[in-house]
């Protein structure tokens, strides 16, 4: 009879997240996820058939758990504080995993992974927006929620600029 192992996609998950943040791609390994729980390498496999996919599912579950904490956060903010929101929650992101999209680079690294998720991350950004815009803007500009969600993913994400940079045009396009 096979041994039970209490929620290991989870704590497999929790490790490889940790190992991510604090070493990087290149750190992060099957056989040393499996090592930190206790469980052979192939338990893993079982779960997450690559390196990959299981630093896929740790950098999902942390977008996950902020743009949730995103939802609390935006309530009752105008669309102008939704936006400076967003920008530091996907810098946040960005600064967490820098380290690891610069270590891979099979397919690019980061741009092919912002690419990859491209429509999705716009998508999450843009639905706040779109609730903290008044209901007749809203009608009036309805591209400007997805826009506002592009410009913030693409000066979010590049590591360099700062949310002042983008304010000007924020500001005139919500007025």
């Amino acid at each position: 009879m096979p041994k039970i192992i209490e929620n290991v996609r989870e704590r497999a998950v929790t490790e490889a997240r940790r190992i991510l943040e604090e070493e990087g791609y290149g750190a992060m390994t099957i056989r040393g996820v499996a090592k930190a729980l206790g469980i052979a390498p192939g338990t893993i496999y079982h779960y997450f058939p690559s390196k990959e996919t299981l630093a896929a599912c740790a950098m999902l579950e942390d977008w996950n758990q902020r743009a949730e904490s995103l939802e609390e956060n935006c309530i009752g903010r105008t669309a102008e504080e939704t936006v400076r929101i967003l920008f530091s929650m996907v810098r946040s992101f960005t600064e967490a995993h820098v380290r690891s999209w610069t270590e891979y680079e099979p397919e690019g690294g980061r741009i092919a992974i912002r690419r990859r998720y491209h429509a999705v991350l716009v998508e999450q950004l843009s639905r706040p927006i779109l609730r903290a815009m008044p209901p007749e803007q809203a009608e009036a500009k309805p591209w400007l929620a997805s826009f506002l969600a592009e410009l913030t993913l693409r000066f979010g994400s590049d590591g360099t600029s700062a949310y002042e940079v983008i304010e000007p045009a924020v500001s005139a396009l919500l007025r």
